[in-house]
């Protein structure tokens, strides 16, 4: 009796863990047309409806509104992300964006995603093409949103082209943050050709505690320690 009970709790403990690990994006993979837009959001507008909190993607940039299922593409699924960037157009962002609630003060995120490039413009320079990603963590009354912190990467090159990567960051939500601003985005320096790049399976996760995954592993070790006690 007491080996299910405490089977139960960590059981419990476990599944709790999991939910805190739920990603907290919409349309990670960029599967879902309908959570995808290519009219900027806002605090105040989105797609399908009167808030752009918790609507999905936007993007930004020149010439990127498009989902593409082309050979390069995507890191796992049917769709990714496609962002196009022309010559000339230096070190303007390309990307997309999403602004989502329930952060918690205090808890740690980790931010995770996907890219592939498969071109690349004639400058090699340590700066050619990098891709970023980056959490601009705030806090949102009606519809005034006061910035908190921002988190970037720095900048991440590409190794090889038709190379899926993947970047990640993690930060702790500052005292004051309800909301966050994802951001997932590139630039380019002094491109001379066409460059595409794709971006795919975006994360946030909260962190679980050092002192939960603890209880939950000594949970879990109990039950199997007790049945070896009874078959001795």
């Amino acid at each position: 009796m007491m080996g299910g009970s405490i089977g139960v709790a960590a059981a419990f403990m476990l599944n709790a863990s999991n939910t805190q690990a739920q990603n907290l994006l919409i349309n990670g993979d960029f599967e879902s047309a309908s959570g995808f837009t290519a009219n900027p959001i806002s605090t105040t507008s989105g797609t399908g409806g009167t808030s752009g909190v918790n609507q999905g993607w936007a993007t930004f940039g020149a010439g990127q509104s498009d989902m593409s299922s082309a050979a390069s593409s995507p890191e796992s699924g049917t769709y990714s992300l496609l962002a196009v960037n022309g010559p000339g157009n230096d070190w303007n962002p390309q990307g997309a964006y999403q602004i989502i609630d329930g952060i918690v003060a205090g808890q740690t995120y980790t931010l995770t995603a996907y890219y592939l490039i498969d071109s690349l413009s004639a400058n090699t320079g340590t700066y050619t093409t990098p891709f970023d990603m980056s959490i601009h963590f705030g806090n949102l009354v009606g519809s005034t949103w006061t910035d908190v912190t921002t988190d970037e990467t720095g900048w991440s090159g590409v190794p090889s082209l038709d190379t899926w990567v993947q970047a990640s960051i993690t930060i702790t939500a500052p005292v004051g943050a309800s909301e966050a601003a994802v951001y997932l985005f590139y630039m380019d320096d002094a491109q001379t050709t066409v460059d595409q790049m794709y971006m795919d399976n975006a994360s946030l996760v909260a962190v679980p505690e050092p002192t939960t995954m603890a209880l939950v592993s000594m949970g879990l070790a109990v039950p199997f320690y007790l049945l070896r006690r009874r078959k001795v």
